[in-house]
C-alpha cells in the first residue's frame, strides 16, 4: 500500500526535523511525501527580509533531500505564505511594496524550479482568517501571479486558503483560468471533502487533510480523485494542531483492515500523486 503525503512541513527548530519525520513516516507505509516552506520567522527569519526568503526555501529543499536520501520520493514547494502580507500589511508596509516583494519571492521560487531544486511554488494564498478586503484583492494578485510563473515554469503550485466550499472553488478556479493555468497544476491544499469533487471537476487538485474528526470518513466517502495530506507543521508547541505523516499512513491502514476501502482506492489515491507531480516520478 503506497501512501503519498501531498503537503507536509518539517522543522528541527521547534520540532523534531526531517530526519525524524521521514524515518517515522517510511516505517508507517510511507513512499513519498512533499515538503512545503513554512513561515519565514518560523526558522528564525524576518518578514520582508530577502534573505530570510532565500533561507526558508533552501531549508525546504533540505528536507526533500533527506526524504530522497531514504528513498522517499520527494520534492519541495517553496514560496511564501499568505500571513507575510498581512504581517507587512499590519507593520505599514504599503500594498505596492507587499505585492513588489511577493512577486519577487514568486520570482525566486519559479528560479528553484527551473534549476530542478523545487517542484512546485508555496505555499501562496489568501488568509484564512478575516482581513481588509482590499488586502484579501492584493492576495489575490500574488495568486494569479505565482499560477502564472508556475505555468512558464512547468510547477504547481498549492495555495492556502479560507474553507468556503464551493465559493472558494469557483474564485480560485476563476484565478486559474485568468492565469492560463494547465489541468492539475493549482492544488487546493486543506480543502474540505466536501468542495473536493468540485474543485477536481474544474481542473483543480483538491488536497484533503485526514487528520480532524470525520473527515477521514467524509473523504473515504468520496471517489478517489483527491490527494491526501497531513499538513505537520512540526512544532512542540502545537501538539495535536494537525496529524504527523506517520498517523495519516496508519489511518488509510486501518481503513483497508477494517474493510472500508480497499488498496485500489490507496493506489489511485497515489495516482493522483504521479499526475500532479509528473517530473518526481519519470
Amino acid at each position: 500500500m503506497r501512501v503519498f503525503d501531498n503537503h507536509c512541513h518539517a522543522n528541527e527548530l521547534t520540532g523534531l526535523g526531517a530526519e525524524e519525520v521521514v524515518k517515522r513516516f517510511k516505517r508507517a507505509g510511507g513512499v513519498g511525501v512533499v515538503f512545503v516552506s513554512l513561515l519565514t520567522w518560523s526558522i528564525g527569519g524576518t518578514p520582508g527580509d530577502r534573505g530570510s526568503v532565500a533561507k526558508l526555501y533552501e531549508h525546504t529543499v533540505r528536507n526533500a533531500q533527506v526524504a530522497r536520501s531514504h528513498s522517499l520520493i520527494s520534492g519541495a514547494v517553496v514560496g511564501v505564505h499568505p500571513a507575510e502580507c498581512i504581517r507587512l500589511l499590519e507593520a505599514g508596509w504599503r500594498p505596492a511594496e507587499v505585492l513588489e516583494f511577493m512577486r519577487w519571492t514568486v520570482d525566486l521560487a519559479a528560479e528553484y524550479v527551473k534549476e530542478g531544486k523545487a517542484v512546485g511554488l508555496g505555499e501562496y494564498g489568501r488568509p484564512h482568517w478575516p482581513v481588509d478586503p482590499a488586502w484579501r484583492s492584493l492576495c489575490d494578485e500574488v495568486i494569479k501571479y505565482a499560477i502564472s510563473r508556475a505555468r512558464d515554469v512547468g510547477a504547481v503550485v498549492h495555495l492556502h486558503l479560507e474553507r468556503n466550499g464551493l465559493a472558494t472553488v469557483e474564485s480560485i478556479a476563476e484565478l486559474a483560468k485568468a492565469a492560463g493555468a494547465k489541468e492539475l497544476q493549482v492544488v487546493m491544499h486543506h480543502i474540505e471533502p466536501s468542495a473536493a469533487v468540485a474543485a477536481r471537476e474544474r481542473g483543480l487538485a483538491p488536497s484533503i487533510p485526514i487528520g480532524r474528526r470525520g473527515e477521514l470518513e467524509q473523504a473515504l466517502a468520496l471517489p478517489p480523485i483527491y490527494l491526501v495530506e497531513s499538513d505537520y507543521i512540526d512544532d512542540n508547541k502545537r501538539p495535536g494542531a494537525v496529524i504527523p505523516p506517520w498517523t495519516l499512513a496508519a489511518k488509510l491502514r486501518r481503513a483497508v483492515e477494517a474493510g472500508v476501502i480497499g488498496e485500489s482506492y490507496v493506489e489511485e489515491l497515489f495516482k493522483n500523486a504521479e499526475a500532479v507531480y509528473a517530473t518526481l516520478f519519470h
